[in-house]
């Protein structure tokens, strides 16, 4: 029988399309003005309703959800609370705030990247988030309390965003291709030594075509690249910001990992270069046995390859151990309101979207540990939730992997020129780290980053590593 808040999948698919184009119309509407109450507009029959604006980003499958399932239930239990949604391109969000915010009519909640949050504080658009409403070092523990209490280190320091999850990399696998081999997800070995063995044995070439990759990682390697690190030197020496003011690329760890991943590709062939196709295309058209890839992938094998047999797994490490590598932050939820009276009810929606009913939807759809630490361990999260999900709950256990918080676009984009440099222009591994080293330090010292989880921050708080975090 389908629980009456969940959604089939047949439901789910229609549901998306017809979400993707409300999400285009609303995107175009001016924003709206600062809801009011029936007591403030005069209206008796309402006077005890008030109307929230919610802003969302542009992911289909969430927004679906949301409108259909979560802002019913959240009404049905609130009586006295609507919530109208409009879906705002994610590119677009942190502008249109700040103009909305300085107009006066910013919406109640907004969901934003982790990478907005600088800008959106200093600027005053973000609410801060009583400690009433959520006990943060508890409920997410010690490493999202420090990293996201705002001035960080400060006594007096606020909560203005956190996040709804954690994502990492997986091993997706192809089980109709396996038991066509004579597999199953158990005998994929867990060491990468092996693992590249049995992987260059079950692709397929056709003369220069790669029909069959053993595992697809095009476009994928700076993730893979963040794991072996760790993998190779542990979490301090391994994490890539020895400090929060430097970075580093081209030691002989980062040259290490690179030369690795290219070896993937010359050496043991498991994927292709030349065709330029992306992994995840790849494997969801069915002509890949495994792929290497980031867990948001989940919403989309069950939206737009609903046909395929598939299942994850902790990806291989170097010793078939943790440190599995690394792991980062999802969009999180932030108050955004400029109106007073709305205050209440703002409050009560965001700790419902940050409540386990809501996220449970959420974190299926993008493939995210949640937040909530009271989660990790019911069914449909933990180590026995099944193929679509217990490698999530493994290697995104903070004892398992290394969240070093997160970065501008500015260092991102600098990240950003590794893959083309070495990948597609075949330029030299170390001479390309050096130069985006030394690019990335000159931006930190300019721009200096509290974001950022460092080795230093590490060895100070050896807490973060336990079962707890």
């Amino acid at each position: 029988m389908t629980h009456p808040n969940r959604l089939t999948r047949r439901q789910f698919m229609a549901l998306a399309g017809i979400t993707a184009t409300s999400a285009l119309l609303a995107a175009c509407a001016p924003a709206a003005a600062p809801a009011t109450t029936g007591a403030e507009s005069g209206g008796a029959a309402a006077s005890d309703t008030t109307n929230l604006l919610a802003w969302f980003t542009d992911r289909s499958t969430i927004n679906a959800m949301t409108e259909e399932v979560a802002i019913p239930e959240f009404q049905e239990r609130n009586p006295g609370i609507t919530v109208e949604m409009q879906f705002v391109p994610e590119a677009e969000l942190q502008q249109k705030l700040l103009t909305a915010n300085a107009a006066g009519n910013a919406p109640d909640i907004s969901s934003i990247d982790e990478t907005f949050l600088d800008t959106l504080t200093k600027q005053e658009v973000l609410r801060p988030i009583p400690e009433e409403t959520l006990d943060v070092n508890s409920e997410m523990g010690e490493l999202t309390a420090f990293l996201y209490r705002l001035p960080q280190g400060s006594d007096d320091g606020r909560y203005y965003g956190l996040p709804n999850g954690v994502f990492s990399s997986a091993l997706y696998y192809n089980n109709t291709l396996l038991e066509e081999l004579g597999y199953t997800p158990e005998d994929i070995p867990n060491t990468w030594d092996e693992f590249l063995l049995w992987a260059k044995e079950v692709s397929v070439w056709d003369g220069n075509t790669l029909t069959t990759a053993g595992c697809a990682l095009f476009a994928n390697e700076f993730s893979l690249w963040e794991d072996l690190r760790y993998q190779y030197a542990g979490t301090s020496d391994g994490n890539p910001f020895p400090t929060k003011e430097t970075m580093r690329l081209a030691d002989d760890v980062g040259i290490q990992a690179w030369q690795f991943i290219m070896d993937m590709y010359n050496v043991h062939q498991v994927d292709s270069i030349a065709e330029g196709l992306i992994s995840r295309d790849r494997f969801g058209a069915g002509n890949a046995v495994t792929l290497y890839q980031w867990t948001w992938f989940n919403g989309f094998m069950d939206t737009q390859y609903p046909d395929e047999n598939w299942g994850i797994l902790v990806p291989p490490s170097v010793n078939g151990e943790p440190i599995y590598g690394r792991r980062g932050p999802d969009v999180g939820f932030t108050l955004t309101t400029q109106n007073d009276n709305h205050l209440d009810a703002a409050l009560n929606f965001y700790r419902y979207l940050v409540g386990p009913d809501y996220l449970a939807r959420y974190c299926k759809l993008r493939g995210i540990q949640p937040s909530l630490r009271s989660m990790w361990e019911t069914p449909e999260f933990n180590e026995e939730s099944g193929p679509h999900w217990a490698a999530i709950a493994v290697k995104n256990r903070p004892e398992n992997t290394v969240d070093p918080g997160f970065w501008p676009a500015e260092l991102v984009a600098i990240t950003n020129r590794l893959t083309p440099s070495i990948r597609d222009e075949g330029e030299d591994i170390t001479t390309v780290l050096q130069r985006e080293e030394q690019a990335a330090n000159e931006f930190l010292a300019a721009n200096p980053q509290w974001s950022i989880l460092s080795a230093a921050d590490y060895d100070a708080n050896p807490q973060w590593l336990t079962v707890t975090g």
